[in-house]
């Protein structure tokens, strides 16, 4: 997914794609378009997508191999949320040549989702679990979100948008809103691309982590360990 040439892999084929190799390992895919999102109040998320040609979509993803509740419903899941620009442009306040390349890959953070999901499935994980991925292109034109706009986002909160290259909270924003009302789950990681700040950070070796969880940082961390995917904590002020 995250080789994939931009003009192949946009958001409604990444929908589609998910939804044809998850469905067949029992995961429950739903697809959410922008007239659905629309009428919910995603207005962070569909402000970053509303230049491109590319329709934005929100996918829901739900494994459920874990234990029901007293009740007999599902135990809470736990729950990913994956940042999904296909490709950024940087909108308005537009990348030098150099900045763009590479931004085929603003998307990682969802595909990362995407095979994570794949992954609980396959080994029939028993444990409830729930991707969440935002899929918008951050484009230039004459319909484009533009510095000095206010979105409302689904929470109610409005956004001042200072810079269109700062679109990836906006469209977290909005996902990790619907998560959390809508699953409730026990813990919620999300996914992101935010190269060039963490590589000035960090340089190469660690990816940032934020989190105001420290017990669940420090399982982050010693599986990171295990598999060479090592994180660094930074502080979330």
């Amino acid at each position: 997914l995250v080789n994939e040439p931009p003009n192949v892999l946009y958001p409604a084929e990444f929908a589609r794609r998910a939804r044809a190799q998850l469905t067949k390992f029992g995961v429950k895919v739903e697809i959410l378009g922008e007239a659905e999102m629309k009428k919910r109040g995603f207005g962070a998320l569909l402000g970053v997508g509303q230049g491109s040609d590319r329709e934005s979509q929100l996918v829901v993803m739900q494994w459920n191999g874990g234990p029901k509740s007293k009740k007999g419903k599902n135990a809470a899941p736990i729950a990913f949320v994956g940042k999904g620009v296909c490709f950024d442009s940087g909108g308005l306040s537009i990348k030098v040549g150099a900045g763009m390349q590479g931004m085929k890959g603003d998307m990682a953070g969802a595909a990362c989702v995407t095979g994570t999901m794949l992954a609980l499935a396959t080994r029939k994980a028993k444990v409830n679990a729930v991707g969440v991925i935002g899929l918008v292109e951050n484009m230039p034109d004459g319909g484009a979100f533009r510095p000095d706009d206010v979105l409302t986002s689904l929470s109610g909160q409005t956004i001042e948008v200072l810079n269109t290259d700062a679109e990836g909270r906006l469209v977290l924003a909005d996902a990790l809103t619907y998560t959390q009302r809508r699953f409730k789950p026990k813990f919620l990681i999300d996914l992101a691309t935010l190269t060039g700040a963490i590589v000035q950070t960090l340089g190469y070796e660690h990816a940032g982590i934020f989190s105001n969880d420290d017990q669940l940082v420090q399982r982050v961390q010693a599986a990171g360990r295990t598999t060479g995917e090592r994180v660094w904590q930074l502080p979330l002020d």
